[in-house]
């Protein structure tokens, strides 16, 4: 993602507040040629708010200012502070585009269940830590749990044989994520529009939805990422999503049974807000809910160039083959 611009002044102005303040008063959508509502441009949703509120926090919905800027500024030191201790070459933090574009002081941005976290798995299932699980062990390590912990401390670990051993992020086969939900930088999505659908761009992915909310699609067309249904309740797009492998992943567990409906509301001449409720019976025991804005900015998005697909899986079996011959060495010497 290259940014142009990012109009910090106009959305400092334009947009702080948005969160909590609700559409702009006295708005009114604009329409693309077909007459429908006109949701097109670049749009950023990076966001300060974790997925799941913090224990801490309990049934409190909204950081104070100071809180909130505590907690970000205390993320950006742990990331400098990993970033010490990688094996690769010093080069900051200026790669990450984490810049907030609106104030959003909320402790969650799951709205439903109302304690602001993941509901209970259902019994036998499990789930691996994603980066929101990684982000609370840096920014709030009293609220992981210690089964979490064990997950964390034995990510990545495991034999290293093959390529298939190793991980998708590993391998850069990232399915886009659905619903969306902010990651550690570059949470931008370009939409575009025509008579009869809907794509959602971002730097890894496009997503292309039909606006045919009524069509049927067979049980046995499944893909990674779904299948998108959308069409227009008033001003809202809505985009049901059903038909996902097993492998496809639900807040860190696998489903194959999720539905998810988004919701993409224009509220003023520079924001959207999203919403999505996510129904996965076999994995969690009852929906999920969240939402966050987007702010409009003059930017371009490009082609991501995922490196790691060529240099990660090599470097990795090949520093495992080394690790063997090293123990095998000093077996040797016993």
């Amino acid at each position: 993602m290259k940014r142009i611009s990012l109009l910090p002044l106009f959305l400092a102005l334009a947009a702080v507040g948005l969160g909590a303040a609700g559409p702009e008063p006295k708005f009114k959508t604009p329409r693309t040629a077909d007459g429908q509502p006109d949701l097109q441009g670049v749009w950023n949703f990076s966001s300060g708010v974790p997925l799941q509120r913090p224990t801490a926090f309990a049934d409190r919905k909204f950081f104070t200012k100071e809180e909130f800027d505590k907690r970000h500024a205390a993320l950006r030191n742990a990331l400098v502070s990993v970033g010490r201790f990688a094996p690769v070459e010093a080069i900051g933090l200026d790669w990450l585009d984490d810049t907030l574009h609106v104030e959003d002081l909320r402790t969650s941005l799951i709205t439903y269940p109302e304690n602001g976290r993941l509901p209970a798995l259902v019994d036998g299932v499990t789930r691996q830590p994603d980066v929101a699980d990684f982000l609370t062990a840096l920014t709030d390590p009293k609220s992981v749990s210690p089964g979490l912990l064990t997950m964390l401390s034995a990510f990545g670990a495991g034999k290293k044989d093959s390529h298939s051993d190793l991980g998708i992020p590993e391998r850069c086969l990232l399915p886009p994520l659905v619903p969306m939900v902010p990651v550690l930088g570059d949470n931008y999505v370009q939409i575009v529009q025509s008579k009869d659908q809907v794509a959602l761009r971002m730097d890894e992915f496009v997503r292309v939805i039909a606006l045919d909310g009524k069509a049927q699609v067979a049980e046995r067309l499944r893909t990674s990422t779904g299948v998108s249904r959308g069409h227009w309740e008033g001003d809202t797009l809505v985009v049901e999503t059903r038909n996902f492998i097993n492998r496809s992943q639900s807040f860190g567990a696998r489903a194959r049974d999720k539905v998810v409906t988004e919701r993409i509301t224009r509220t003023s001449r520079n924001a959207l807000e999203y919403a999505a409720t996510v129904v996965d019976p076999k994995t969690f025991q009852d929906k999920v809910e969240l939402s966050f804005p987007m702010a409009r900015v003059d930017a371009q998005i490009y082609e991501s160039g995922c490196h790691e697909g060529n240099y990660s899986v090599p470097n990795i079996l090949s520093g495992a083959r080394a690790d063997e011959r090293a123990a095998a060495a000093k077996a040797a010497t016993k």
